[in-house]
């Protein structure tokens, strides 16, 4: 039984360079493993965590639920390409196994085995065979023609933007589009030179003359081999790296693999994940600065940068911060934080002089009921932190407003900015004076302030932002307001809903004195207001051109108020909306009965003027 040919060289020397890249590749990677990762490794190898890790590469790397869920066309796209591929490669090894009766036949034999058999009628179950793969052909050319089509009209898949190729990736892509036509002509020819075939090559083997299929059956074969030999050659300098290394990340978060401290693309758990990346552009449509910057800065072209190892100094610095690409990414990229650890890197040599800081620890103050947080955007948005505290007094709360004289940052904007260690100085000084007055909850007005409490400070006492405290109040019967017919627009603040997870209670408490209107883009598909700290470079214009996308959002169904619950979104959609903007705590203070009719006076002035507008 012949099971050799010279066509199968490109495929086998392309096949072979690629594991060989990747095993030293991947074998540098896991040289910048701690001690410790690898004795997670050795441990979780042998637990339920393999098992789990297997059935998330299923449900991942094979049928892109993920991209499912966000996308169906696309999620299929995906899915077909790689679960058809796969379907190949096994229905390929037990159909040959089936052939031979041996195992361990030569690894081109399967790929190739309608050239060495090309008629299979003799065997038993070969018209199963021949269907199973066939369809599994089929899956696999229409997830080709999916692709092919998001190139020439990316709307027929629902997407919007599609991210740009440099050289490796469009080598890659072009050799992966020619592999299963080429196939599928390879083995039409073959049928119509020999007899045999299933359902798809037959039906167009039909079309072919033999005389003319067997002078030409060969060319197709080494076509076939040819496009083979180039995707392979060409994954490991492409996007398409991905393939194998999101399966290995799989297996080494399931391991509980820890990232190392610090900007490291080129070892560890960081590598990993930035060789990862897909480049599948889901990204892209979500960010809410797509096309509206001179410069693409999006997560997808981020990484790609990251990875070439040039061009993410100036992009990471432009970046929102503002969570969306890391909710839909469907490989779980930590895009936040690896975005972070670059301006670590760039930043690090920054210098900062806390001198001023008092140096001695503060043991005991006043004890109070809630310590009260505004934060620096606080000072700037002096209406929210009256009405917090007018609301406070309201409710009988004994509060103490600790940063009213001595006032110092929470440290989240250093962070962002990637001056970690100066950050933490000011964090220090921050939580001593917290704990000194032994209150029972730290409530703080802004998402920044809320979300380096809860996620760093690791505080004896619950943080809550003003929106749940408030609704505690309100549910406790403490607050009580009358529900009118104002229709009320809510901004879902970056930090505080996609960055915290706090949905329910903003709305809540808004829902308590008005009709709270539902938005296209709302809860973790909220838009950013344009102006989060996370942005150290974008322009004035470019910040504008966000914030007027995401009001034209909020404003679709002619809402009487815009809320939101962060003093930077207040602030920003202030300055360009026509219709009122105000914070949660504004608004439940306007609507006390001594102040609603000051308020409707307001709410028709603004009606006024946007219709003068």
């Amino acid at each position: 039984m012949n099971q050799y040919h010279p066509f199968i060289l490109p495929f086998f020397i392309g096949f072979l360079a690629m594991l060989v890249i990747l095993f030293v590749r991947y074998a540098l990677w896991f040289r910048g493993f701690s001690k410790e990762n690898r004795k997670r490794i050795a441990v979780g190898l042998f637990t339920t965590q393999t098992l789990l890790a297997i059935k998330e590469v299923g449900a991942e790397a094979l049928l892109h639920l993920k991209i499912y869920r966000t996308n169906p066309v696309l999620g299929f796209m995906h899915m077909s390409l790689a679960f058809g591929w796969f379907l190949l490669i096994l229905g390929g090894k037990l159909e040959s196994w089936y052939f031979t009766g041996d195992f361990t036949n030569p690894v081109w034999y399967a790929i190739f085995l309608r050239y060495f058999e090309p008629d299979s009628t003799h065997l038993m179950y070969h018209g199963v065979f021949l269907f199973f793969m066939e369809l599994a052909l089929l899956m696999v050319l229409v997830g080709v023609a999916l692709a092919f089509t998001k190139r020439l009209k990316k709307s027929i898949l629902r997407i919007k933007n599609t991210t740009r190729h440099n050289f490796g990736n469009k080598m890659a892509l072009y050799a992966l589009w020619l592999i299963f036509p080429l196939r599928l002509l390879a083995e039409s020819v073959t049928t119509a030179a020999h007899g045999g075939g299933g359902f798809l090559t037959a039906s167009v083997g039909v079309l072919i003359p033999q005389s003319w299929a067997v002078e030409s059956e060969l060319y197709f074969w080494w076509a076939y081999s040819w496009s083979l030999g180039l995707f392979f050659l060409a994954l490991p300098f492409s996007r398409y790296l991905h393939i194998p290394t999101e399966m290995v990340l799989i297996f080494l978060r399931r391991w509980k693999i820890e990232p190392a401290s610090g900007f490291n693309p080129d070892k560890g758990l960081q590598a990993f994940e930035v060789h990862s990346c897909p480049g599948c552009g889901v990204c892209l449509d979500v960010c809410p600065a797509i096309n509206k910057t001179e410069i693409a800065f999006q997560s997808a072209y981020f990484v790609n940068q990251v990875r070439r190892g040039n061009g993410y100094e100036q992009t990471s610095g432009m970046c929102l911060n503002c969570g969306q690409c890391d909710e839909v990414c469907p490989v779980g990229i930590n895009l936040e934080n690896l975005r972070h650890q670059t301006r670590s890197k760039i930043f690090n040599q920054a210098s900062f002089n806390h001198s001023w800081m008092p140096g001695s620890m503060v043991f005991w103050r006043e004890t109070t009921e809630v310590v009260l947080f505004t934060g620096c955007m606080g000072r700037l948005n002096p209406q929210t932190t009256l009405a917090v505290k007018n609301l406070l007094n309201e409710a009988g709360v004994s509060f103490i407003h600790m940063d009213e004289e001595e006032s110092i940052c929470c440290g989240r904007p250093m962070m962002l900015a990637g001056a970690a260690e100066s950050a933490k100085k000011m964090m220090d000084r921050n939580r001593e004076n917290i704990l000194a007055y032994h209150s029972k909850v730290l409530v703080t007005t802004c998402p920044i302030c809320y979300k380096i409490f809860k996620d760093e400070y690791n505080l004896e006492i619950p943080v809550l932002h003003h929106s749940e405290y408030l609704w505690q109040l309100i549910d406790e019967g403490k607050i009580v307001r009358e529900k009118s017919a104002l229709q009320l627009a809510y901004h879902d603040p970056c930090d505080l809903g996609r960055g915290s997870s706090c949905y329910e209670p903003p709305r809540k408490v808004i829902d308590s004195v008005g009709q709270l209107q539902t938005l296209s883009r709302q809860r973790e598909k909220s838009l950013c207001c344009g102006n989060n700290l996370g942005s150290l470079s974008l322009s004035e214009n470019e910040r504008q051109n966000i914030t007027a996308n995401t009001l034209k959002v909020l404003t679709l169904d002619n809402p009487d108020v815009v809320v939101t619950a962060c003093p930077m979104c207040k602030k920003t959609l202030q300055r360009q909306s026509q219709v009122k903007v105000t914070d949660l705590a504004e608004l439940l203070w306007e609507t006390h009965p001594s102040n609603s009719l000051k308020f409707s006076k307001k709410i028709e002035k603004s009606r006024f003027l946007a219709e003068v507008k």
